[in-house]
């Protein structure tokens, strides 16, 4: 794969089950590619000529596919933008680990690099300079269930958005 080179979310997504299947089984093949993402066999064989033409797998016909070095590191640049979302989505913020992980699918091939590394920082953070984040995750939690502090939610979203370009025109909010 050249340098700069895109890969779409669909052949993203293919790299990313490949990457889970070697270390699930060793190997890949068409037929559990297919049951993982749940399409069909020519859809596979599509996405497979595409990922060998970039360089990212070897296939041998009708045998296994294997990650060449680019797409084993590709693969793991994904699976590692997946795992971080679905564990923000799920730890952070509490949303049920299908709609995470649906949801780390669906934000993990729109997601600029500069915005992954700051996420990742702020995930650090949390974990490592908090003496305890569970406790923060938890009294984010009991927030969200109960609506704790909702009373002046409005204003403080408002000053939230100041300076931002986002602010609502027309209404006023307190300083």
């Amino acid at each position: 794969m050249t340098s700069g080179e895109v890969l779409s979310e669909s052949l993203e997504d293919y790299l990313e089950a490949i990457y889970r299947l070697i270390l699930e089984k060793n190997t890949a093949r068409v037929k559990d590619i297919a049951a993982a993402l749940k399409v069909r066999y020519p859809s596979v064989t599509v996405a497979v000529a595409a990922l060998e033409k970039r360089g990212l797998i070897t296939h041998e016909r009708y045998g296994g596919i294997n990650l060449t070095k680019a797409g084993y590191e590709a693969a793991a640049e994904v699976t590692e933008r997946h795992r971080l979302l679905r564990g923000f989505f799920a730890n952070v913020l509490g949303c049920q680990p299908s709609v995470a992980d649906e949801t780390a699918c669906r934000v993990e091939h729109a997601l600029p690099s500069p915005v992954f590394v700051r996420l990742t920082q702020f995930i650090k953070y949390l974990y490592v300079s908090h003496e305890d984040p569970e406790g923060w995750i938890r009294s984010f939690s009991r927030f969200v269930e109960g609506e704790v502090g909702v009373g002046d939610g409005k204003n403080a979203m408002d000053r939230y958005f100041d300076g931002t370009g986002f602010e609502l025109e027309g209404e006023p909010h307190d300083d």
